[in-house]
């Protein structure tokens, strides 16, 4: 068997998952040319490469992606007679986003970052912050989306003692986005896990910004593309109590002249909610295990539906 492996793999990573395989398979490791040349013969190929390259591997039957998303997937037109299944990491990081959004909206309600800031300036702040410091306990939350990640930041929130409630696709289909924009009026915290696609592309806009309370905090940890960063910027500006955490965004890395660096109350977390510093040797068990499977002829998990 002919296994490529397109993300980007440290020597001790690589070593790692040649350890794991049986020696009558060929293993080609992205040496970070990202060049079709090193795949093209591959039966199993590992990662989110070009979806260019899939006609020009004339061997290849299973993907196994390096994510949960699936967006460099979504229009790419496939033959109708495919022998390639196409299998993501579902569940993968639901763990780690959860505890992304609970740290982020703790340090937001503590107030973690302007007391940082006063102690990068050696100012003494606490009679002008305690009052503004606030409780989850008393906190409403809305999550908009309610799948693995949704339930897993519930479970966390819980125990806090928050008012939780949820917006899902079968709620959007029932009232769409009017009936988003009343939720959202109710909720102090609104959390987005939802995926990028025609019906939510920049549904966070100034229609749903507008709506949300004085002092909302606004989270998104599903992707960047669902969010209208314009209006963003401008509920920012005009509500200094508003706070917005964003894992993601539009243009990744951001640019370098995006306002959404200079707002004091934006916190950027630069996609890494989902990291962990073993990361990639659990995605590597999961292609292992895949592997296995396909050996032993076994089905394999989490198959895509296009």
């Amino acid at each position: 068997m002919n296994i490529y492996v397109h993300p980007i793999l440290n020597d001790a990573e690589k070593d790692y998952f040649l350890t794991q395989l049986s020696s009558d398979i060929t293993i080609t490791f992205n040496d970070g040319r990202n060049e079709l040349t090193a795949g093209r013969e591959a039966e199993v190929a590992i990662g989110n490469f070009d979806t260019a390259w899939i006609e020009q591997m004339p061997n290849l039957k299973v993907i196994l992606l390096d994510s949960v998303g699936i967006d460099n997937f979504n229009g790419y037109v496939w033959k109708q007679d495919t022998p390639v299944s196409v299998h993501n990491l579902n569940d993968f990081f639901s763990v780690a986003v959860a505890e992304e959004v609970l740290a982020s909206l703790l340090s937001v309600y503590r107030q973690l970052p302007a007391l940082k800031q006063a102690q990068q300036q050696s100012i003494w702040v606490k009679d002008e912050l305690r009052p503004t410091k606030r409780l989850l306990a008393d906190a409403k939350v809305l999550l908009v989306g309610y799948g693995n990640i949704g339930k897993r930041i519930e479970q966390l929130l819980l125990p806090f003692g928050c008012e939780i409630s949820s917006f899902d696709q079968q709620e959007m289909a029932a009232g769409g986005k009017p009936l988003l924009a009343e939720k959202v009026a109710l909720n102090d915290v609104i959390i987005s896990t939802i995926p990028a696609n025609t019906e939510t592309f920049a549904i966070f806009d100034s229609v749903l910004f507008s709506a949300m309370k004085p002092s909302a905090t606004f989270i998104n940890v599903g992707r960047g593309q669902v969010v209208d960063e314009a209006a963003l910027s401008e509920q920012a500006n005009q509500d200094k109590c508003f706070n917005a955490c964003l894992d993601v965004t539009i243009q990744e890395p951001l640019n370098s002249d995006s306002t959404l660096w200079q707002l004091h109350n934006v916190h950027l977390t630069q996609h890494t909610g989902g990291g962990s510093s073993d990361e990639n040797y659990k995605k590597i068990d999961i292609y292992i295990s895949q592997i296995n499977r396909l050996l032993s002829e076994q089905p394999l998990i989490n198959k895509i539906q296009f």
